[in-house]
């Protein structure tokens, strides 16, 4: 978890549980219920499909009962993830797909260096 410099916005990365899902949402509400955060980013790209709907409907809702003018963004792995939470048509919620580094062969052709040599 890190907090902005201006303490208004505040990013979480929620990892992959193993064990259960809903040590991640318990996380993420008791995070929202003992700090003044209006403004959130959260990192699910770690988790799978239903885990990442889960953790989404459930932080959300919860986040909007106590902001109801606070906006949570968050940060899905694939298309497929984004595309399932938007069809839930949940309030005060942005969604975006994780990038990932992108590197020279991303865009076709790696750069040649020019380097001279000291004799």
């Amino acid at each position: 978890m890190t907090e902005s410099l201006y303490g208004q916005e505040v990013f979480l990365k929620i990892g992959n549980y193993q064990t259960d899902v809903f040590e991640a949402v318990n996380e993420t509400k008791h995070y929202i219920a003992n700090n003044d955060c209006p403004f959130l980013s959260i990192d699910i790209s770690g988790l799978n499909a239903i885990d990442a709907l889960k953790v989404c409907v459930l932080a959300s809702t919860y986040h909007f009962a106590k902001y109801c003018r606070g906006r949570i963004r968050w940060f899905v792995k694939d298309r497929m993830i984004k595309e399932q939470i938007e069809m839930l048509k949940l309030d005060s919620v942005e969604i975006e797909v994780k990038m990932p580094r992108r590197n020279y062969a991303d865009f076709g052709e790696i750069p040649l260096r020019n380097l001279r040599l000291c004799r």
